[in-house]
């Protein structure tokens, strides 16, 4: 009886030597194959009674450290959002150039000015005025592509996404189909260690384009959801869509409300949370996905922001003329007067005023109800982007006088007047090219309480008799933008609108000439245009990523270009920073995770020679019973 059992002990002994041998030789073969894990085939002894019966080998298992594949796994995620920003981000910064690309919009900018400087001391010479006008028109093509350029990003994330959608759909399915066969497997008492190291393949690549979390289900199966909640998967996958824009422009804008979203978002369309919207709801917070929104929705659409605020100022600081109040001192009272004939939508007026708490400065912005479509209303509330300058809005429909009542119920204990001043253009006894000037004075009863007024106002023309030039004009509207067009904002996109006024692109004379009797050699329109640009403050949205809403950015076109150009570069030595340091993170959980469950050659050839040995010694346990059960046979024949 002895015998039998040491053959059937060797005999077991063999067969979990075997299984170990085949596990060693798997493990040597896929040493270099990415995504293997060590396999590791674990014996344990059966007894039967209290008596050792054998050797079994229990189920195949894979080496490699959860808790670092967790973390490998978020950071992971964080490594593909902060890549995929840095490459738009530095996009950005490259298309706005540096001072010495001569092609950058601070180049071709200085290009502009200096050409302005050279005109208002040479007035008269053609070269210069036909110089400044290709100067102009320069920038303005200049905005134009840079906004172009923005959009195309912004287009390229929208269709990113779009494909990232599909990407995560397929691996669910994979992931799902995997998660089946474990399952399976499993239930069958089969190794399902090769299955795991699929199924964690494909949730490793899964974890690049968002934020996920694993959770372990009963029979080895497993559940993934975002760090949030949202289910993706679990027995079932979900199934996501992405309604993809066919055109992405400056006016395309998301909104968590769908009718009002000109943008697309990732949905639930199938499964658990069916109908979710996941950019409403803020599920994915990491990852490639979470990038393209962020750049699409926020970073670009800064960026546009603040090239059309650069378009704006352009044109208000050219096209408009900054009007200082002029001081009166009579009869009536004290006050200040200023010129509102050409008064127009989204122009400002200012009056500065004292009184017992200290200094303060209120504005009018100028909008016309007879342009507003029926179902709009009037612009409300403050419209200024200064918080410290309290601003209204004021219907010029009615004329002068109905503008004078509604800043003098405003302002109250101050005095509201109109009065007209004809301009003689000729001679005396010639009146055809008279112009008679609308002049609105705020006054007070001598105690000087009033500061000062002030306003911007639009030229009147080409050759009204004022130093403003409509030189840079909205193309959809073929004005200068003035800040309201039928009582809304027409500044988003401007920048892909700007143009250089076609009359003075035909006649560069309108450079000078700022009315058909303009003295010779008189250079005052370019160098008001010229003090209008490095001189004149003007307030910046928050919208613009510069500043806040309590603290606005506020200063001249040339120093607001400055700004604009230094966030760029600080953005992308920011989004840099970011990126090294996050992929300094990845690659050291990268090595622990690898080297949790990498091959070590050197310990796998030890390994089998110490199977070799086991083996040899078991077959030899046989060949030793083998031949005690011939002699016994040889002794009984």
């Amino acid at each position: 009886m002895a015998v039998g059992t040491a053959l059937h002990l060797a005999l077991s002994g063999l067969k979990t030597t075997q299984t170990q041998l085949g596990v060693t030789a798997g493990n040597i073969a896929n040493a270099e194959t990415p995504g293997y894990s060590r396999k590791v085939a674990t014996a344990s002894t059966q007894i039967a009674g209290n008596k050792v019966a054998g050797v079994r080998s229990e189920e195949v298992t894979r080496e490699i450290n959860t808790m670092v594949q967790k973390q490998w796994r978020s950071a992971n995620a964080s490594s593909a959002y902060a890549k995929t920003r840095l490459e738009t981000v530095s996009s950005v910064d490259s298309y706005f150039g540096g001072p010495n690309d001569a092609s950058s919009l601070v180049s071709l900018y200085s290009k502009f000015t200096g050409s302005l400087q050279t005109l208002s001391t040479s007035p008269d010479s053609v070269a210069n005025r036909t110089a400044a006008v290709s100067s102009a028109r320069s920038l303005a093509t200049r905005l134009g592509s840079l906004s172009e350029n923005i959009q195309t990003l912004r287009q390229s994330a929208e269709t990113n996404i779009s494909n990232a959608v599909d990407k995560v759909n397929s691996l669910l399915t994979s992931i799902s189909d995997l998660d089946k066969q474990v399952v399976d497997m499993g239930t069958r008492g089969e190794s399902t260690a090769a299955v795991e190291d699929k199924r964690d393949a494909a949730i490793d690549e899964l974890s690049g384009y968002m934020d996920i979390r694993v959770q372990n289900q009963p029979f080895g199966a497993i559940a993934i959801s975002t760090t949030n909640g949202t289910l993706l998967y679990d027995d079932s996958p979900v199934k996501l869509a992405f309604n993809e824009q066919g055109v992405v422009n400056a006016q395309s804008a998301y909104s968590v409300n769908p009718d009002e979203s000109t943008l697309g978002t990732i949905t639930v369309v199938n499964g658990p949370g069916r109908g979710t919207d996941l950019f409403a709801t803020g599920s994915i917070r990491s990852g490639s996905i979470a990038a393209y929104k962020e750049l699409r929705d926020d970073t670009l659409v800064k960026a546009q922001s603040q090239l059309d605020a650069m378009a704006a100022t352009l044109s208000m600081a050219s096209g408009t003329n900054n009007a200082k109040g002029t001081y009166f001192d009579d009869t009536s009272g004290t006050g200040y007067k200023v010129d509102v004939t050409n008064l127009g939508e989204g122009n400002t007026l200012s009056v500065a005023y004292r009184d017992a708490s200290g200094d303060h400065t209120m504005s009018f912005v100028a909008y016309d109800s007879s342009k507003l479509a029926s179902s709009a209303s009037p612009p409300t509330g403050s419209l200024s982007t200064d918080p410290s300058n309290p601003t209204y809005a004021i219907d010029i429909a009615g004329g002068v006088a109905a503008i004078a009542s509604q800043i003098e119920s405003h302002l109250p204990g101050y005095n509201v007047a109109v009065s007209t001043v004809t301009d003689d253009k000729g001679t005396s006894s010639d009146t055809s090219d008279d112009v008679d000037h609308q002049m609105l004075s705020v006054f007070d009863d001598g105690s000087e309480t009033l500061q000062g007024m002030s306003g911007s106002v639009n030229s009147g023309g080409l050759q009204w008799g004022d130093t403003a030039l409509p030189l840079f004009i909205d193309g959809g509207s073929g004005k200068s933008y003035s800040g309201l067009v039928d009582g809304s904002d027409s500044v988003r996109g401007l920048a892909s609108r700007i143009t250089v006024n076609p009359d003075v692109m035909g006649d560069p004379a309108y450079m000078v000439d700022y009315a058909s009797n303009t003295p010779s050699g008189d250079g005052s329109r370019p160098q008001a245009i010229l003090d209008n640009l490095s001189g004149r403050t003007f307030y910046y949205s928050a919208d613009t990523g510069i500043g806040s809403s309590s603290a606005p950015y506020h200063g001249s076109v040339e120093t607001y270009l400055n700004q604009v150009v230094s966030t760029q570069g600080a953005n992308s030595e920011l989004a840099q920073q970011q990126a090294d340091g996050q992929e300094v993170v990845t690659s050291n959980l990268q090595s622990r995770y690898d080297d949790s469950r990498k091959v070590d050659l050197d310990s796998e050839l030890s390994n089998l020679i110490q199977l070799q040995t086991a083996y040899s010694a078991n077959a030899r346990v046989m060949t030793v019973a083998k031949e005690m059960l011939d002699t016994l046979m040889d002794a009984l024949r």
